[in-house]
């Protein structure tokens, strides 16, 4: 028998999903009474799914102002890329060892269907391939508390996909960019796995921080 996921569980859902989309965009304000008239819920269901998006570090509760959707700033950009760069490496240093086969076969599915929508330019799938991608070498280490934290970060992770994808031109960088890191977890070659995943975001989170911090500077004249 299937377990429904209770309905603070699916408000959150639906809340991720558009601060995710940009629906909800950053630093909106998020007002408890128009999100129990929208779903037509109970004040303490939105408040329980509002607490699990603070969990992610989707939204930031803001004493006497209310719930806001977290604003990325440079160094929040930082941050999360080279957490991101920190905790992958990890994964795919282990990974080179633990991986099964039928693992590896998973991951070089994952790369043909990137390689395929970057063919059709889908960049939404790709983005979605993207996380996808290192969810599951995440998974091939077979490190419980590693797993842990990823999940943790997953949301602010797809955040970051989203917000740096429109600073490439096009999507051909991708399959180059993740396909040595498969040669390297095939062949065991833990140490290279590990040095191309501990770069695998810094370009794009220095990027990213560049723009941020052009924006607050002409936000601040």
């Amino acid at each position: 028998m299937s377990k429904h996921p209770s309905l603070d569980v699916v408000i959150a859902d639906k809340l991720r999903k558009k601060i995710l989309t940009g629906a909800l965009p950053l630093g909106a304000h998020l007002i408890e009474a128009e999100h129990v008239k929208e779903f037509d819920v109970s004040h303490g269901t939105v408040r329980s799914a509002l607490k699990r998006l603070e969990y992610e570090g989707l939204v930031e509760s803001i004493p006497r102002r209310g719930v806001f959707v977290v604003e990325i700033h440079p160094n929040d950009a930082l941050e999360l890329s080279t957490l991101r760069d920190s905790l992958e490496s990890l994964a795919a240093k282990r990974a080179a060892s633990t991986a099964s086969p039928q693992e590896m076969k998973k991951l070089k599915g994952i790369l043909e269907k990137m390689q395929h929508e970057v063919m059709r330019d889908n960049r939404k799938e790709c983005a979605a391939l993207d996380l996808e991608f290192h969810r599951h070498i995440v998974a091939c280490a077979h490190h419980s508390r590693l797993t842990a934290m990823y999940a943790q970060l997953a949301s602010q992770t797809e955040m970051f996909i989203n917000l740096t994808d429109p600073l490439h031109d096009d999507l051909e960088h991708m399959v180059p960019l993740h396909e040595p890191i498969v040669r390297a977890i095939e062949t065991q070659d833990a140490e290279l796995a590990f040095r191309l995943s501990a770069d695998h975001n810094r370009r794009d989170g220095e990027l990213l921080a560049c723009l941020l911090y052009t924006s607050d500077a002409a936000d601040e004249r």
